[in-house]
């Protein structure tokens, strides 16, 4: 049994893949390779676990999961600028209250 997991949020250091190093249809790639392939929202745990369980008939497996980079908090999402780099503590706060996070567990 082999299961392959990919966060595809589509940026890359530099950009988006599209503009870097185009990636091309990985889900066509993988099933071109014989695994059996889902596409899957990244964020929906649901989504992952119910591809996870179902039956590859014996073949590979590959979960695409489509994800946002920073999902959720309002400077960083889809921002390709914060591949590799910690806020500050002021933004660290915009970042936990954007996510929900109480003030004063901040």
């Amino acid at each position: 049994n082999l299961t392959f997991m990919v966060d595809n949020n589509g940026l890359q250091i530099d950009g988006t893949n599209k503009d870097v190093m185009d990636l091309g249809d990985l889900s066509e790639k993988f099933r071109a390779f014989g695994f059996t392939v889902h596409d899957v929202d990244g964020h929906d745990i649901d989504a992952i676990n119910a591809a996870l369980r179902a039956p590859a008939e014996g073949k590979p497996k590959f979960l695409n999961c489509r994800t946002i980079k920073g999902k959720g908090v309002s400077y960083m999402e889809n921002a390709y600028q914060w591949h590799g780099k910690a806020p500050n503590d002021e933004l660290y706060r915009t970042a936990m209250l954007d996510l929900g996070v109480p003030e004063e567990q901040i």
